[in-house]
């Protein structure tokens, strides 16, 4: 029954039934697609600020939830967790047909084994053991199912990215915007940027030239400065030598050989004799420093060499060898007279034999250079993947085919490393790839059952709010959903969250602008099977209550399990509430003065206590 209706003082309704609140408003979360998570899919994290995560499960639970994710961001508060409350968290879950997934800590956690000081091997190792215990408590609550554990790829600075138009196709190019490099040998890192630099010339059009220098450009200037400074340093000091020996006689060096095998002899030398044998020890001394730095060098370029620079450098190890012998073999100077055979080793231990030998050497080792400085990612790859295959590879000792998965989540640019899809792909791929490789060397399996194993217990928590952040360097939408496609394969588990594209603020999904639905949608398949955990640990600090109902209303979950009939966006109409409460509507202090239902009122006033004072007195 439809119609106009008007009532005392002119308040009029057009329609009292209002067949439109089925509909969401503007203002509803809703994200515009009805059954876009179910109420079974709909997960949700607990409050990651507290160690009672046993007390934080259960009032999930009281909800309804069923894919529940627990976790502290704290170390220190997850080692407080006792293991008790990890068995009980497994009873409880099974009792109320929950699914339970961990993420691990992340304060300080960082994979490949970076700290504040850049990347340190012992931290590495610290942090895959911790990892190590997370995994083995992650059995505690579910032994047989590969739950997911969500470890972060990086705790650690990463490079970030851009779009500009390209000038050659006049399109859009993702560039660098700052490339973070690191040192292969000491671990520090560096940002490296764009550079525009005029230069003292003209152009076409009159105008002084600039040169602008991508940061891939200036990292291999970088690299190019710094090996030209180490072997230059090494050169000095032979030089240093040479002009030594260039004033020197060389019969003179005779007296430096007496000498060394009695230093008493300078004693008994002429003083322009003493003053040559002294200038010698110098010339001497330079040369065992230029020797020194020249192993280091060759130590540094092998040990991080390809397999290229590798060749080059064994093929100058052959000619420095050459050129210490002056060309003799040990067998040739055998056979030589005694008087040529004694010549020839005078002129192989001469200074100027040894100056020239490792002249020529560092001019070898000059040729490959092993570019120490790396993008982190590239860095991070390899130490991180060592540190995720040790892990995957506990956890399946531990618990086989049901072991926890180690899901590597990508993280938000701007502040660290694997933000981006095709580094996060690298990583899985890495992982894994080391995963078979340890697995068969170890005889823990056949190839084929490590390759099987490998691609089951390590993959990809995608965070959408993550990638979402990616917007202060402009990237669209659409740029986000590429990014999301290359990694949809890996993908074992999923992050909802949502914000303004400039800080991982964990709104509920529906509040900001991330393109939750596009993103769910280029995950595939993938997507759909992977459990989705809405972290909203930011809301219920911020605002002490769980967002349950929100999310069941942004994603239009149906409110039947047949899936038919209205769902929670809809339902949401006739609610009319206000996200901000209903304020103190009922007082906690009168239900303490007057008891539950206003009993402890005096029975004049309808209670049932009774009289206990004067009326006049104001007592009851």
């Amino acid at each position: 029954m439809a119609g106009d209706y008007t009532f005392g003082g002119g308040y009029k309704i057009n329609d009292i039934y209002q067949p439109l609140a089925f509909t969401p408003g503007k203002d509803s979360p809703y994200l515009g697609q009805s059954n876009l998570i179910s109420s079974g899919q709909m997960g949700i994290t607990v409050n990651p600020t507290v160690v009672n995560q046993l007390a934080e499960l259960s009032k999930a639970l009281n909800q309804g939830v069923i894919p529940i994710e627990v976790g502290t961001l704290n170390p220190e508060h997850f080692e407080n967790i006792p293991k008790e409350h990890f068995h009980e968290m497994r009873r409880k879950a099974q009792l109320a047909g929950a699914k339970v997934s961990l993420h691990a800590p992340v304060q300080g956690i960082d994979p490949a084994g970076f700290g504040q000081k850049g990347w340190d091997a012992d931290q590495q190792k610290l942090v895959e053991n911790q990892l190590k215990d997370v995994v083995e408590k992650a059995g505690y609550i579910d032994p047989k199912n590969n739950m997911p554990v969500t470890i972060h790829g990086s705790n650690y600075h990463g490079s970030t990215w851009k779009f500009k138009i390209d000038e050659e196709t006049g399109k859009r190019k993702k560039d660098y915007d700052t490339l973070i490099a690191v040192d292969k040998e000491t671990g520090e890192a560096r940002p490296v940027r764009e550079s525009r630099q005029f230069s003292p010339e003209f152009n076409e059009k009159g105008e002084v030239i600039e040169d602008v220098s991508s940061p891939e450009k200036m990292l291999k200037a970088a690299n190019a400065t710094q090996w030209r400074k180490e072997v230059d340093q090494v050169i000095y000091q032979n030089k240093s030598a040479d002009k030594i020996l260039a004033n020197v006689h060389p019969q003179l060096t005779h007296y430096l050989q007496a000498v060394k095998r009695d230093p008493d002899q300078i004693n008994y030398l002429e003083p322009e004799h003493q003053k040559a044998v002294m200038d010698l020890q110098v010339a001497e001394a330079y040369l065992q420093d230029a020797s020194l730095g020249v192993n280091s060098l060759f130590d540094k370029a092998y040990r991080h060499a390809n397999d290229e620079n590798k060749k080059k450098l064994e093929d100058a190890i052959k000619r420095f060898q050459k050129n210490q012998m002056l060309g003799y073999t040990e067998e040739k100077l055998r056979s030589l007279p005694e008087h040529e055979q004694m010549d020839a080793i005078t002129k192989i231990n001469s200074l100027n034999t040894q100056s020239r030998a490792i002249q020529l050497f560092a001019e070898d080792i000059r040729k490959a250079n092993p570019n120490m400085l790396v993008p982190v990612e590239e860095f991070a790859t390899k130490k991180a993947a060592e540190t995720f295959a040790n892990v995957a590879l506990h956890s399946y000792d531990k618990y086989k085919e049901g072991a926890p998965v180690i899901s590597i989540e990508n993280l938000d640019q701007g502040r660290f490393g694997f933000s981006q899809g095709e580094d996060l792909k690298k990583l899985v791929i890495a992982s894994r790839e080391e995963f078979e490789k340890k697995a068969v060397e170890q005889g823990k399996m056949s190839k084929a059952k490590a390759k099987e194993m490998a691609e089951k217990l390590i993959g990809v928590t995608f965070d959408v709010g993550h990638l979402n952040i990616s917007k202060k360097f402009g990237y669209t939408d659409e740029d986000l959903v590429k990014e999301a496609e290359k990694v949809k394969e890996y993908v074992k588990h999923v992050h909802l969250t949502d914000n303004f594209g400039y800080a991982d603020v964990h709104l509920p999904i529906g509040m900001g602008n991330v393109p939750v639905k596009e993103l769910l949608e280029a995950l595939g398949d993938e997507g759909k099977r992977a459990r989705k955990i809405n972290e909203v640990g930011g809301w219920i600090n911020a605002f002490g209550t769980m967002p349950y109902a929100q999310l069941l209303e942004a994603a239009g979950s149906p409110i039947y399990s047949s899936g038919e009939g209205t769902t929670w966006a809809g339902a949401a109409g006739f609610q009319q509430s206000y996200l901000e409460g209903y304020g103190q509507m009922l007082p906690s202090t009168h239900y303490e003065m007057f008891g539950a239902g206003f009993s402890s009122l005096p029975k004049e006033l309808g209670g049932q206590r009774g009289q206990s004072g004067g009326r006049m007195g104001g007592g009851f």
